[in-house]
């Protein structure tokens, strides 16, 4: 192999590996922007969310006693809430993969989106029950306060 041979192959590796380089690092930039996008900055909202529910807790204005009936069936709620968070990044990473390696919508699309909806509904229903576990150890005057901000949580668009 003569010099110039050997040098113009080694140029078109360097060039190839260059090209290598910018494929991941675009990938990667697009995969932080389709996540950011899917999931509205999803670990601001996690925040948000014990953040609201104590929030709610003092617009209630709950005794010590109400307090503590709710806080009998919480931590089961936090703990399923949770494996259902982390079930939810885990489609969201599924799709997010998908994005990044399909160049054209794929069945594969429709299935990680299937799937990222029925851990959301999952979600919803659990925040539901809990909102009846509310209710149940609530007494009238603040089960009426606590429809009220349900309704207006539910008129509220994320």
């Amino acid at each position: 192999m003569s010099p110039n041979h050997r040098s113009l192959w080694v140029k078109r590796i360097l060039s190839l590996g260059v090209i290598a380089l910018l494929f991941v690092v675009l990938c990667v930039g697009l995969s932080v922007f389709v996540t950011r996008s899917l999931t509205n900055g999803s670990a601001g909202w996690r925040n948000d969310m014990s953040e609201g529910h104590q929030w709610l807790h003092e617009a209630l204005e709950l005794t010590a006693q109400e307090r503590a009936a709710i806080d009998s069936f919480e931590g089961q709620y936090h703990q399923e809430r949770d494996e259902l968070t982390r079930e939810f990044d885990a489609r969201i990473a599924n799709l997010r993969q998908i994005l990044v390696e399909s160049d054209e919508y794929v069945p594969a699309v429709d299935r990680a989106i299937h799937r990222i909806h029925e851990v959301h509904g999952q979600l919803q229903e659990l925040s539901i029950q809990h909102y009846y576990d509310m209710l149940s150890v609530l007494p009238p005057k603040k089960q009426d306060k606590l429809r009220e901000l349900a309704v207006q949580a539910l008129s509220q668009p994320e």
